[in-house]
Order: C-alpha cells, then structure tokens, then sequence
C-alpha cells in the first residue's frame, strides 16, 4: 500500500506541471466555449394560430391555439428551437382547460433576402397530450414541420406569419400570425 501512494505522489509530482497545463486548456476552451453562447444568438416568439384538429372518425375540431417559440441561431442561418403551445376551441379556455398541448423540438434553416424580409423552414419532432374533448386522449408523438416569414419593423422585432404541421395519428394544422424578438442579428 505504501508502494502505491509513493509511486502515486512521484507520478503526480512528475506531471504536475503537464496536468496543470492541460487543465488550464481545457478551462480556456469551455471558456471560449461559454463566451460563444452570449444572449444575442437567442430568440423568441409568440403566434396566436387557427387551428384545425384530425380526429380518427373523419370529423376535425377548429380551435385556437397559443404558441411559444424560444431558439438559438447558430451561424450561417441555421437554428435550434423549442415550441410550447395549448389550444382549446373556446378562447377563454386555452388556459385553464386546452383541448390540446404540445411541445416541440425544432431544427431550423432561414434566409434573409434584405434587412426587412426572412423566411425559415424547420422540421422536428413534437409530443401532444388531448384532453377528453378529443376521442383519443392519450399523449401522441409525430413528425412536426413549419414555413414561415418574419417581416421587420426594426432590426430585432418582426411580424411573424407560419404555417405548423404536426403529425400522428391525429393531425394538427394551424396558420397563425404573432411576432419574434431577436436578441442580437439573425
């Protein structure tokens, strides 16, 4: 036992100086990591939509649904983003009783003709719980994709028009119109 802590504290003692080095890289780069993180590369959004429901018997339900969108752009125009939403067909209920919930995970591509106009595409994957308004009540999971175009009144704010597909085995299509906030430039 003694052997091993001496040969232990000799190692140590050996590359001490090469270990400290490659620890001062290491903390260097998850710090040049951090630093390229910063707030302006983060966005946000808020669309009211009209949405239309697929129910397995052929009979759809309109409703309106609220959405959230909260993303990070990363260079050459691509993105991460997530989405949140909860619908319901009575307005005053899209809170306290949604017919519908549902969460998204995003990847997103935009492109930006001049300093007013954007349009993106994004695919991914989104989870969706009905409540008992809808026959099957069950949380399902589906494919997700969405168009949309921003259209800017000042650098970071603009007008927000989308089209969002989910699938499974009950469909959700919406248009909505609402807005994005970016935090630095797109």
């Amino acid at each position: 036992m003694k052997k091993t802590l001496v040969c232990a504290a000799v190692f140590a003692a050996m590359t001490g100086s090469a270990g400290a080095a490659r620890l001062d890289a290491i903390k260097a780069n998850t710090m040049d990591f951090l630093d390229d993180w910063n707030r302006s590369d983060f966005y946000l959004g808020l669309l009211i939509s009209n949405s239309d429901l697929d129910e397995e018997e052929g009979v759809g339900q309109d409703m309106n649904v609220f959405n959230a969108t909260f993303g990070y752009v990363f260079p050459r125009g691509f993105a991460l983003e997530g989405r949140f939403g909860a619908g319901s067909d009575q307005p005053s209920s899209i809170f306290q009783d949604p017919v519908t919930q549902y969460a998204a995970a995003m990847f997103r591509y935009h492109y930006t003709w001049t300093n007013n106009v954007m349009t993106y595409a994004s695919i991914g994957t989104s989870i969706r719980t009905h409540s008992e308004a809808v026959e099957v009540n069950d949380l399902q999971a589906g494919g997700a994709f969405a168009f949309g175009l921003n259209l800017f009144g000042t650098d970071q704010t603009a007008v927000n028009i989308e089209y969002f597909y989910m699938g499974g085995p009950e469909a959700m299509r919406s248009i909505g119109i609402g807005f994005h906030r970016y935090f630095g430039k797109y």
